[in-house]
């Protein structure tokens, strides 16, 4: 059985107000660090993960909530810097906390951070991203929590 249309999430971002809509949607993601790719040649940073449906929240029919897996990318990167993250660690997992967006002389600076403090940074010429889910949903273990 297909997805219904207007379950499947894609979104395209072109500036730093879509790309706060796209880091709401992503809060709470849990990416796994082999399922993170920078490709320079082809000037773009992409990631899988497990994406917490914020979006119904108030349609659950499952008490913890859904989970859903989702890959984003983002094209025209000039480079991708991590910081407090091992690539060589393919089976730990990070989670998503925001995607902001900062203006630089020569376009922007994307900022992806992680609970703990983990983050990678990336420059871009221009905002060009895009946010689609690629599977069915499912009853997540818990609910995600955040202290002030």
């Amino acid at each position: 059985m297909s997805k219904p249309q207007s379950d499947i999430l894609k979104l395209v971002a072109q500036n730093p107000d879509d790309l706060t809509v796209i880091s709401a949607l992503l809060q709470d993601m849990v990416i796994r660090v082999g399922d993170i790719a920078w490709l320079p040649e082809e000037k773009r940073f992409a990631a899988v993960g497990n994406r917490y449906r914020w979006e119904k929240k108030r349609l659950f029919r499952k008490p913890k909530g859904e989970r859903i897996r989702t890959g984003f990318h983002f094209s025209s990167v000039n480079s991708a810097q991590l910081s407090g993250i091992d690539l060589s660690e393919k089976e730990s997992f990070l989670e998503l906390l925001s995607v902001e967006a900062v203006e630089s002389d020569a376009g922007f600076f994307v900022i992806l951070n992680f609970a703990g403090g983990p983050a990678i940074k990336l420059a871009v010429e221009a905002i060009d991203a895009v946010a689609s889910d690629l599977s069915e949903g499912w009853e997540a273990i818990a609910r995600p929590t955040h202290s002030l």
